[in-house]
């Protein structure tokens, strides 16, 4: 709020707002970005205005020329920015700059006299700006080339000056009206929307809520033009004393804003176990006990479990952030067992040999997994005290991802993904050591942390039940898969179905916390009970025990699946 009094409400979401912060759309504030950037862009504007005219008094041409200068600088700073730094390339007036720019040199551009002409590039304008509405989404980068529509869009809407189709739809008075209360709608639309998905666990609207909220909207927003907006405008004060009124104004919302967050806010009046699902960043907050130096990776890794001088094993858990969610279930293990583990977080190990994934956002996916699995296999066949190898991986949806073989041949993407393991496990099979392989945690398919967090209002919509058949269903092809690598001596699964899923039914809450962070990793952050509940459920303790030399297989009763063939 602060932010926004001030006009920086855009860096304060620039700084604030990150990759995993997944409660962005949930921000009732989060709309006044655009304003900021606005207000920024109408304090420079001017004086670049007044510099360029002072300059080339008498000649329109330079002015011209200049802003169009202007308009490409920043257009290339978007093109740029989209590319290395999308969140910056969506905050910063300097790459959305050039989007009102070109509004700017409309003054400057002689309007369209003829009709057809008018009539064509008004309706093209609209058509654009229709389309965009329907084309664009989160998922694609902007601004930059994808903004290019709806701006051009608006300008061919603007330019022509002779009536049209296009503005004969435009004026019409339900629209005209709209145009009135815009400013107001546009403050009150997104909070209203914001805090009914809060008090609806995160979900959207259905269709007829939806109706509700947009006539609330409008409702809301005429009775501030009218009441507030209008009353504002019509006053009759001089400038200085409307400026101080508006400082002043700004000051209060500022350091009431400040005093709040000082306090704590709404942060400290609410339940310990809501705030510990506030952010996707707190969720997955774990201090790693301590570093340790694999010299032969030629980096340092988080290592846990027991100290790692003094332990009776060492082990390593490698994998991707699936592997990272187990970490604090493996400490409880590791410190019971006297084993210290060392995380070291890459590629999934499955690719890299024969294997590979197809990965275009990524060029050189498929030649850094080569490397980092080679990097590991040599690590691990100097290193003979590593007595356990643990592995682990979101399994099932790399299943179902873009898994290729090296030679080209064809084959179910499970069965090629389990072929890239057991040629690891060729690889790093040593006498004494237990290769373990922990199939993929259950997870509900969508996030249902906000649902979590709401689940004593009254409003509440949502479910966080897990589609238990759903998963056990689709996953069983890769249990099977994994499962049939013990085979090979010294190597064992453990599934998590199996403990999770009793029943058929799958478990969300444990020990009184929702253990999940997202869509399908478990939180970091849940007390070490629940770490320590999950680990047994899951057989963790039963597999990973350092008397144990015995393979273990635990897994669902499921057909056994064909060998790979070779196409011919």
């Amino acid at each position: 709020a602060a932010f926004s009094a001030a006009g920086l409400g855009n860096y304060y979401f620039l700084w604030n707002t990150g990759y995993f912060d997944r409660e962005a759309t949930l921000l009732p504030l989060l709309h006044l970005w655009s304003l900021g950037v606005e207000e920024q862009f109408y304090l420079v504007w001017p004086a670049l205005l007044f510099i360029a005219s002072r300059l080339w008094r008498g000649h329109q041409s330079p002015i011209v020329a200049a802003i169009c200068l202007v308009a490409l600088t920043s257009f290339s700073i978007a093109l740029y920015l989209v590319a290395v730094d999308p969140k910056q390339a969506f905050y910063a007036p300097f790459s959305r700059g050039w989007e009102l720019a070109l509004g700017g040199l409309l003054v400057f551009v002689p309007p369209i006299g003829r009709r057809g002409t008018s009539e064509a590039f008004g309706l093209f304008g609209l058509c654009l700006i229709a389309a965009s509405a329907i084309w664009l989404s989160s998922s694609q980068p902007f601004p930059g080339l994808n903004a290019l529509a709806p701006v051009a869009g608006a300008v061919l809407l603007v330019w022509p000056c002779s009536p049209s189709i296009a503005t004969a739809v435009l004026s019409s008075a339900p629209l005209r009206f709209t145009g009135k209360i815009s400013y107001s709608l546009y403050l009150w639309h997104w909070p209203i929307l914001v805090f009914f998905r809060h008090y609806a666990g995160g979900a959207m609207p259905t269709a007829g809520e939806a109706l509700i909220l947009i006539a609330a909207a409008w409702v809301t927003a005429y009775l501030s033009w009218r009441f507030v907006e209008e009353p504002v405008r019509r006053l009759r004060q001089p400038p200085l004393r409307t400026v101080i009124a508006g400082a002043t104004t700004a000051l209060i919302v500022g350091l009431g804003g400040n005093s709040i967050f000082q306090g704590g806010g709404i942060a400290s009046r609410i339940p310990k176990e809501v705030e510990a699902m506030r952010s996707l960043e707190v969720m997955w907050d774990w201090p790693c006990p301590q570093m340790v130096e694999i010299s032969e990776l030629d980096g340092t890794f988080c290592a846990f479990g027991a100290p790692w001088d003094k332990a009776a094993r060492h082990a390593m858990l490698w994998g991707d952030s699936h592997a990272e969610h187990l970490a604090p279930l493996l400490d409880a293990v590791g410190q019971r067992e006297n084993t210290a583990f060392f995380l070291y977080h890459a590629c999934p190990a499955a690719f890299g040999e024969g294997v590979h994934r197809d990965f275009p956002e990524q060029p050189n996916y498929r030649e850094s997994c080569a490397s980092s699995r080679k990097a590991v296999v040599s690590m691990l066949r100097q290193r003979t005290d590593v007595d356990l190898v643990v592995l682990s991986s979101a399994w099932t949806s790399l299943a179902y991802t873009n898994v290729v073989a090296d030679d080209g041949r064809q084959a179910d993407k499970v069965l090629l993904m389990r072929d890239g393991l057991r040629s690891l496990v060729e690889e790093i099979t040593a006498p004494e050591r237990r290769i373990g392989i922990i199939g993929q945690v259950p997870g509900p398919g969508l996030d249902l942390t906000s649902c979590a967090a709401m689940r004593e209002r009254i409003l509440r919509r949502c479910s966080t039940d897990i589609d238990s058949d759903r998963i056990l269903r689709v996953w069983s092809p890769t249990v099977v898969a994994l499962a049939s690598l013990t085979e090979h001596d010294g190597v064992f699964f453990v599934d998590p179905l199996k403990g999770m899923c009793p029943n058929r039914q799958c478990a969300t809450y444990i020990n009184g916390e929702f253990i999940y962070r997202d869509a399908s990793h478990m939180r970091r952050n849940l007390k070490p009970e629940t770490d320590d509940l999950l680990a047994r459920m899951m057989g963790l303790y039963q597999a990973l025990a350092a008397d144990d030399r015995q393979t273990r297989v635990s897994v669902m009763n499921v057909p056994r699946p064909p060998t790979t063939r070779k196409s011919n």
